[in-house]
């Protein structure tokens, strides 16, 4: 699709490198020492209620007019594949729904991982 957007949660006084834990984890969908096991279940339920606006294909692939996204998931992370022209208030309800979880946004485009406020 385009853009990706990358949520973990580390445990409590880990600090590993962002972009290691994003090829390891995210994209090699390997396990991470330091990382906690999100609950994907409920994360899933969050994004379907959130996203009502939105065409749900399956479990995973969501499509409208403002853009589309496919969640891919590990039990330690989450990664939204979105389309380039998802407006930016729908970017911003996924990272919403993901720092409610504690998982700060690392967008791996600028390998930058955010703080939540």
């Amino acid at each position: 699709m385009g853009r990706y957007m990358a949520f973990w949660k580390y445990e409590e006084g880990v600090d590993i490198e962002p972009q290691a834990v994003y090829e390891h984890t995210c994209l090699e969908e390997q396990p991470t020492a330091g990382l906690c096991t999100l609950p994907i279940e409920t994360i899933l339920q969050h994004i379907q209620k959130e996203f009502t606006d939105y065409e749900q294909l399956d479990a995973y692939n969501y499509e409208s007019s403002n853009g589309s996204f496919t969640v891919l998931t590990t039990p330690q992370s989450v990664l939204f594949d979105c389309s380039w022209n998802m407006i930016a208030p729908d970017l911003n309800r996924l990272i919403t729904i993901m720092n409610a979880f504690g998982c700060p946004f690392y967008d791996p485009q600028i390998t930058t991982r955010f703080v939540i406020l």
